[in-house]
């Protein structure tokens, strides 16, 4: 986090200085994108599984490069362009384990160093796109689930201003228990429940925020696995899609990513349940819970009795 704010302070200060190269497209993107927001071990998995079987939507794996991406390009600004070009999507080399994707830069960046857009928001569009059309044969619109885009809404929003946000929220107990049974070797400090109360409350603070900016449509997780269908209209029409049935049969279809072959992440192969809600009460002891205080303010103020 404290790297975040220093990289964020340095992007504001060069924000003063002539800039080379736009961040919004002059003659803007045919479709904008759409994020899901969270604190992790929220469902946004589900969701993303369940939103890929829509024939106009694709959403990626997780990647970790966009937030470093939009500030990199703000401070280097000043390169000329297929330079700067060689630092975003240096971003994308497999080796920074900056995504889960089976894609790297040799495969956007001769097309990135080519265009007449020179512009964040043609990159950023171009590199999505490019990664979606070699998963879909067609789409138009795409979307991420990443929770890490939690920590760069204001660079996200000042990218992509008319894009749409959803906000994925889980009893914080749950995704407390959750990331606990994640473990320290794979999730580090977060399988720590005081660490991951602290984060839940982040996630939930930031969407305060945002709803100050602009609409951000909701969706518990309770409601998504309990009445799929219900939560999944409100998510099309959020995005002006139609709602198609066939998101419900995500488990039909084995991913490829291969994030998604860990064991954590086995029920996207079966059908929706709600086994996992109030899981928290046998895997939190109470010692664990007197840890997660921090939450409760905000778990009584979304009704988490």
């Amino acid at each position: 986090m404290r790297r975040i704010k220093l990289a964020r302070t340095l992007q504001r200060i060069s924000d003063f200085l002539p800039r080379k190269y736009p961040v919004k497209s002059k003659t803007g993107l045919a479709e904008q994108p759409f994020f899901v927001l969270g604190s992790g071990r929220n469902g946004s998995t589900l969701l993303n599984r369940m939103l890929n079987q829509h024939s106009g939507l694709f959403l990626p794996s997780e990647q970790y490069f966009l937030g470093n991406s939009i500030i990199k390009y703000k401070l280097y600004n000043f390169l000329i362009w297929r330079d700067l070009m060689k630092v975003i999507t240096g971003e994308l080399m497999p080796v920074t384990g900056s995504h889960t994707w089976d894609f790297g830069a040799e495969e956007i960046f001769g097309e990135l160093n080519g265009t007449n857009d020179k512009s964040l928001q043609n990159v950023l569009d171009a590199i999505f796109r490019t990664y979606g059309l070699k998963n879909k044969v067609a789409f138009s619109q795409w979307g991420d689930t990443t929770p890490l885009n939690t920590y760069y809404i204001p660079e996200l929003v000042s990218v992509f201003p008319k894009a749409r946000f959803i906000f994925l929220l889980r009893d914080g107990r749950d995704v407390v228990a959750s990331y606990k049974r994640g473990g320290e070797a794979y999730l580090g400090k977060l399988a720590e429940p005081q660490q991951a109360a602290i984060h839940w409350v982040h996630a939930v603070k930031e969407y305060q925020k945002l709803q100050k900016q602009t609409e951000v449509l909701l969706i518990r997780y309770e409601d998504l696995v309990t009445q799929p269908e219900v939560e999944l209209m409100k998510v099309c029409d959020h995005l002006g899609v139609a709602y198609e049935p066939n998101m419900l049969s995500y488990h039909h279809t084995a991913p490829t990513a291969p994030m998604y072959q860990e064991p954590q992440h086995a029920k996207i192969l079966k059908p929706v349940d709600a086994s996992s809600i109030g899981s928290w009460k046998d895997d939190l002891s109470t010692h664990d819970l007197q840890g997660c205080t921090i939450m409760n303010s905000l778990l009584s103020k979304f009704d988490y009795q």
